[in-house]
């Protein structure tokens, strides 16, 4: 109860300095926490990161149909007083969060996006105390914390994220291959061929994302004449 209590002094609000993005522009937005009550709250210092997200702390839709998070799930320890950050009544503290790096931001669309937490993520309830429960009935309490929502256009872009993603789903129906009528020669070609097929396919996958788009020995040997929009493909 103590959390649920915190959290109604605690709001969340979320910003963008642009309303549009473009394939190449990443999705920031700010994060603002602001500690309206009289009492100092804790709230967990992954819940507000520096840059990159480890958690899903957002709920983004695309057309109304919740888009995927693709970022790290962290299994914690039990959080103390040395995982938390301080925020003082009337303060407010404040983060820049790089979005489209692990939402799947794939498609053109007008995303909708709100922070969206249960109080217990956020809040570090061991730091609370008794004395400072208000008294209101407890089912008028809140079990989420969240924010303003805002809209924002953002053109479709690939993530790398979704793509090893994508690779991982693929090694994970290779490793499950039947085989029926197979000699024990055929089977072990076979599980070869598909391995070879996985790595060389990674290695391209790998190769085209870390390389700096140009018209390599590598592109043009496959490719010919060097075109941005075939290499983004």
């Amino acid at each position: 109860m103590m959390a649920n209590v915190y959290a109604n002094e605690l709001e969340a609000r979320i910003f963008s300095a642009r309303s549009t993005f473009g394939k190449t522009e990443d999705v920031v937005v700010k994060l603002e926490y602001s500690n309206t009550g009289a009492q100092t709250t804790h709230i967990h210092n992954w819940c507000l990161p520096s840059n990159e997200l480890y958690d899903p702390l957002f709920t983004v839709t695309c057309n109304d149909v919740p888009v995927e998070y693709l970022g790290p799930v962290i299994k914690r320890r039990e959080p103390t007083i040395d995982d938390v950050i301080p925020v003082a009544p009337g303060k407010t503290i404040s983060t820049i969060v790089r979005l489209s790096s692990v939402y799947d931001m794939t498609q053109t669309c007008n995303y909708s996006i709100q922070y969206n937490m249960p109080i217990e993520h956020v809040i570090f309830r061991h730091a609370q105390t008794l004395k400072t429960l208000p008294d209101k009935p407890i089912s008028k309490l809140q079990s989420h914390i969240q924010s303003n929502n805002i809209r924002l256009a953002v053109e479709g872009r690939s993530n790398i994220k979704h793509r090893q993603n994508n690779i991982m789903t693929v090694r994970k129906r290779a490793a499950s291959l039947n085989y029926v009528g197979c000699s024990e020669n055929a089977t072990s070609d076979i599980i070869a061929a598909v391995s070879n097929a996985l790595n060389y396919s990674n290695n391209a996958f790998i190769y085209l994302n870390r390389k700096k788009p140009t018209g390599t020995n590598r592109y043009t040997t496959w490719f010919g004449t060097f075109v941005l929009t075939n290499w983004n493909t």
